[in-house]
């Protein structure tokens, strides 16, 4: 067994699922080098939670972030980051081992360019991620384009390099576009008797935004909100996760529209727990929140059919959603294609591992049954568990954060 594979190629192919790609023959010779497994993602379901999961190996509620989307005064506000640093990432994490890393965002038309700009000057322990964004099927001249890209990566990396295609996520068809606020207006639960029928929040409860967030209008916290806690909100929490599965129904086929309605404690393990949404919405596949409801609005009805093809990532169902990952090295099985579902979570310490680079505690770690038991035995596996005990200064920003909220 090869003791150090220095170079090392990854392909991130957002947008794009393994049936895309599995009919080209570079791919087939990788996959039967290599192993294949299906990425599950945790909701909410969206390109920066996908981007916080794959760099950074942690759940991204870790570090403050729940959705792009945030509730301010009412409005809706984009923060791509969270409420506190995020955790290294794959590149620093590399960079720091001794890797000289380049990581590029570019369009699938670059991809065959972008890798023989790198292959000139790529020495000893040279990293490069190359993540495209596909918007499109992958057919034609793209096809060709990554067949060729695949070539010369296999090339430079050698037989005792790393090469790994992944995508974190690829959009499924929308049967219907579904605005909860409209469905909480209907039920009385959000008032709409404003001046323009805007709403009333000294008689609404609870209001939905984001990729999948429901929020009690919570006394003390919003502001103006009238649900006291305890009693109220266990109460207006209680009635929502029974009600909305069972009532909210496609009129077109009377199926539920909604999965599961889920409380923060059931879904969410993070110290910043007190700044997440109080119930998170899992719609079933092929439906999606309407663009207006994802900033707290209104459509005009409740479901809109989109036009034919129109398809989607950001607050699907996660399970309809999943991603892959296909990576040869001599430090990983060959010819081996997993049934059960990797996280996310997982990509990062796996191939660090296999790359024979330490990583900080992360929330999944490196899948041993990836791995070649000869190089196990070398490299044995090390595993990690994050510590939920808080430093004095942590603690301190907590309650102060708790504080400012009117939690405390």
């Amino acid at each position: 067994m090869v003791e150090t594979e220095n170079k090392a190629v990854l392909f991130w192919l957002s947008g794009i699922g393994l049936s895309s790609i599995h009919p080209i023959m570079e791919v087939e010779t990788l996959m039967r080098q290599g192993f294949t497994a299906e990425l599950a993602s945790t909701p909410i379901t969206g390109n920066q939670s996908h981007y916080y999961q794959v760099m950074t190996g942690r759940r991204p509620e870790c570090f403050g972030f729940f959705d792009t989307l945030m509730p301010h005064e009412y409005s809706v506000e984009e923060k791509p980051g969270g409420r506190d640093r995020p955790p290294e990432t794959l590149i620093t994490l590399l960079s720091s081992a001794g890797w000289n890393v380049n990581y590029n965002e570019i369009a699938p038309a670059n991809l065959e360019s972008s890798i023989c700009a790198w292959a000139k000057t790529a020495s000893a322990f040279s990293c490069l991620i190359v993540k495209c964004a596909y918007t499109e099927p992958l057919i034609g001249n793209m096809t060709t384009d990554l067949a060729q890209a695949i070539r010369i990566a296999r090339t430079v990396v050698g037989e005792h390099g790393l090469f790994a295609i992944f995508s974190d996520a690829q959009p499924i068809l929308v049967k219907q576009f579904v605005n909860l606020n409209n469905f909480l207006a209907s039920t009385g639960i959000i008032d709409r008797n404003g001046p323009g029928n805007s709403i009333d929040w000294s008689n609404s409860l609870a209001y939905y935004m984001g990729h999948g967030q429901l929020y009690v209008n919570l006394l003390g916290r919003d502001a103006k909100g009238i649900i006291k806690r305890q009693q109220e909100y266990d109460e207006v929490c209680n009635i929502l996760v029974e009600v909305l599965p069972r009532k909210l129904r496609d009129p077109q086929t009377d199926q539920p529209v909604i999965a599961n309605v889920s409380r923060k404690e059931d879904f969410y393990s993070s110290d910043y727990l007190f700044c997440a949404p109080d119930l998170v919405v899992t719609f079933h596949p092929g439906y999606i929140p309407s663009p207006r409801s994802i900033y707290l609005d209104f459509d005009e009805t409740i479901f809109t059919t989109p036009p034919t093809g129109t398809a989607a990532i950001n607050g699907a169902h996660p399970d309809s959603i999943n991603g892959f990952l296909i990576a040869s090295t001599p430090a990983f099985k060959r010819g081996v294609t997993f049934t059960a579902s990797m996280p996310l979570t997982a990509i990062a310490p796996t191939l660090l591992h296999a790359l024979q680079v330490k990583h900080a505690l992360m929330d999944s770690d490196p899948q041993q049954e990836c791995f070649d038991p000869r190089y196990l035995y070398t490299h044995p596996l090390h595993t990690t568990t994050r510590s939920q005990e808080l430093s004095g200064e942590e603690e301190e920003l907590i309650l102060s954060r708790l504080r400012d909220l009117g939690y405390i």
